[in-house]
């Protein structure tokens, strides 16, 4: 009789570190009360508890003097929402590296498990990866991750579940190791210094072009995990924040 893994088990096969290094959490608005029984049903598919960790007010940090002009399209500013997303990723890694954790399981509070979702799924795709990884010569891939995205803009098919990239959209559910963490927060300092900002998937792209990587993502964007888009939005549009008390 085979057991079946637990997601400490996936993810310490996937890394090669002892399950307690590695953390998981989600990054969540405490005033978005309507997705806690998101976050409630993702735990229940991980069989995992999963940190609640305290969004940012992007609105509040715009008031505070944050920067919001985009260092990628020039003349485009950065919306409250976008802002308080990239601070809480910065801050959620900030926290994990004080901690000592190795690597972090990081989703939004809008994520939810795809059609094909299982632990089983989830370690398939993990091993699958590494395989890969090896085959095709993907440096940093298990420092970065992606479980799911909203669409990538360039991309290289590799086989049947798995596909590299390089630019990419939605930051919604990855996995993202110690030296991964260190460099998107040392990034997102340097770009603050110079008073513009880049949204959290934006720099990540940054980070992976700037060393001419590439990251391994699900060639099913709603296979694994997907953003609940029909959740009620914080960003009305452009640069607009609804405020629900």
């Amino acid at each position: 009789m085979t057991t079946q893994q637990t997601l400490r088990d996936i993810l310490a096969e996937f890394v090669g570190n002892p399950p307690g290094s590695v953390g998981v959490a989600v990054i969540h608005l405490r005033r978005a009360k309507e997705r806690e029984t998101t976050i409630r049903a993702l735990e229940a598919a991980l069989e995992h508890p999963i940190e609640r960790f305290e969004a940012v007010d992007g609105m509040d940090a715009i008031e505070g003097g944050h920067p919001v002009v985009c260092a990628t399209e020039p003349g485009k500013m950065r919306s409250a929402g976008e802002i308080g997303c990239l601070l809480s990723h910065v801050e959620l890694m900030r926290q994990a590296l004080a901690a000592g954790k190795t690597h972090m399981l990081v989703f939004e509070d809008d994520c939810r498990v795809g059609p094909e979702f299982s632990l089983a799924a989830l370690g398939s795709y993990l091993r699958r990866a590494a395989e890969l990884a090896e085959q095709f010569s993907v440096e940093g891939a298990k420092e970065f991750i992606l479980l799911g995205t909203c669409g990538c803009y360039t991309w290289k098919f590799l086989t049947a579940g798995v596909k590299a990239t390089d630019k990419f959209n939605g930051s919604h559910s990855y996995l993202i190791g110690k030296d991964m963490m260190e460099k998107f927060v040392g990034s997102y300092e340097h770009l603050l210094r110079s008073g513009v900002v880049v949204p959290a998937d934006g720099l990540l792209g940054l980070l992976l072009r700037s060393q001419k990587r590439w990251v391994l993502c699900p060639e099913n964007e709603v296979g694994l995990f997907i953003q609940d888009r029909e959740k009620p939005s914080y960003i009305l549009g452009d640069g607009e924040l609804l405020r629900m008390e």
